[in-house]
């Protein structure tokens, strides 16, 4: 699997293309999906002001409140993207707002490094066809210890 990740800072971070690239390849290594394998893959990441996540918030899932991270995938569900039978495949885009993450791991006692990979790893399985469910948590947090816990 080769992974591509366009990175657009809209809002200043102390991440690299390479951060975002290093945590969706361990993220889609950790799903564990034989039909990813051998596709190109590629997808946009965005960081945003709070103004600009809370109005794609409102735009999209009508809900007026600043959030950590939006995912727009370009598949509906993991079987859609199963069959998707082309070698290169664009996941789609992930939106988030780092005051928003930096604040949340301030609060949770933690970097703001492994704030953003959890969060950031949350984003890429939503593109995959995760939804909240046990499995996406435990991925999240196994790709969230094994990159803050390198040497």
């Amino acid at each position: 699997m080769h992974i591509v990740v366009e990175y657009t800072e809209e809002e200043k971070t102390p991440f690299s293309e390479n951060f975002f690239q290093t945590v969706a390849v361990r993220t889609l290594e950790a799903c564990r999906s034989p039909f990813l394998e051998w596709k190109e893959i590629s997808l946009n990441v965005i960081a945003v002001s709070a103004e600009k996540i809370q109005e794609l918030n409102m735009k999209y899932r009508g809900n007026g409140s600043v959030t950590d991270v939006l995912s727009f995938g370009e598949y509906t569900d993991k079987d859609t993207l199963k069959q998707a039978e082309e070698d290169e495949i664009f996941l789609g885009e992930i939106f988030f707002c780092p005051t928003f993450i930096e604040d949340a791991a301030k609060e949770d006692a933690v970097t703001f490094e492994r704030e953003m990979v959890y969060i950031f790893s949350h984003g890429v399985l939503h593109l995959v066809g995760f939804d909240h469910e046990e499995e996406m948590f435990m991925i999240q947090e196994n790709v969230t210890d094994l990159y803050t816990n390198r040497v």
